[in-house]
Formats: C-alpha cells, structure tokens, sequence
C-alpha cells in the first residue's frame, strides 16, 4: 500500500512539474538523484527532456542588438525599442487604448536576459503626458533571436520585434 501512495505520489509531483513547463535533474552531495521543478540555486541542474521537447537555447549576440526595433504586442498594442550601443535604450510602447508610455534608460544583457533601468518615464494620452523621474527597473527574456527578429516575454506580454533600422 505505501509503495502504491509513494508511486502515486511521484506520478503527481511529474504531472504538475510537466504542466508548469520544465522538469530539472541534479545530484546532492551524497551522490542520490533528483527531480524538480525548481532546483537548489546551489547546485547545477540540468533541464529533462520531456516527450523528446526541449526548449532550444537561445543566443543572443549583443553586437547584433544595437539599432531600431518595432513590433506589436500579444495584446494589440506596439512597441519601438532603440538599443543604442552606448548601453541607452529609448523605448515607446503604445497600448490598445492609446495611451503612451516613453521609457528612457540603460540596458544590460546576461544570458538571455535583457534588463532595463529606467531614466525617466513619461505615460499619457489624448495630449496630456506625466513625468516620472523614478528609476524603474524592467526584466525581460528572449525567446527568440536573430539579426532581423527577436521574441521578448515579460510578464504575460510576448514581443515579436523586427529590426527596422541599424
């Protein structure tokens, strides 16, 4: 009965670990195996194939993002980004109700991880627009990225820009 609750149990903790997107494996000090979802932040972990699927690295070139980029979000609204390659970013993104948001700042890639702090940030619409001199600080992940086309996920907003200008 208890090796039944215990398979049972293993069966469930895979199943919600698959649902949630990723499973990883690392082994302890004592040399036993693990799986999760979430490994130790002390240990190199290594993410499992699942079903064959495995989410294909993404590399991004930082020499490649400097210039112009426009795209529309998940949500209807778009987004100009101007990677500037003194580490400056001018970012606008316009929602689907019109109202505007200018971001100016600095950008910093790790990984595939883009992170921005931001200078200022002026939000408005119908002509009226607000200042906020706070600094902000704005995660981002790429998904996808080439020369001419980059995914970025923050939050529940999915990115697809296309370089418009170098």
């Amino acid at each position: 009965m208890k090796r039944a609750l215990l398979i049972t149990a293993v069966l469930l903790y895979t199943a919600t670990a698959i649902a949630a997107g990723r499973i990883y494996t690392w082994t302890d000090e004592e040399g036993a195996v693990h799986f999760g979802d979430r490994p130790p932040t002390h240990v190199q972990a290594e993410e499992v194939s699942i079903r064959g699927q495995r989410s294909a690295p993404v590399d991004v070139n930082e020499e490649q993002l400097p210039g112009v980029w426009f795209g529309r979000q998940n949500d209807g609204g778009e987004v100009r980004i101007n990677f500037m390659s003194n580490g400056s970013i001018r970012y606008t993104q316009t929602f689907p109700d019109q109202s505007i948001y200018n971001y100016q700042g600095i950008w910093q890639l790790e990984d595939r991880s883009l992170g921005v702090i931001t200078e200022f940030i002026e939000e408005g619409g119908g002509g009226q627009f607000n200042r906020t001199v706070e600094p902000v600080q704005l995660s981002y992940t790429f998904t996808q990225f080439s020369e001419e086309q980059m995914t970025l996920l923050t939050g529940n907003n999915s990115y697809v820009l296309r370089r418009v200008q170098n």
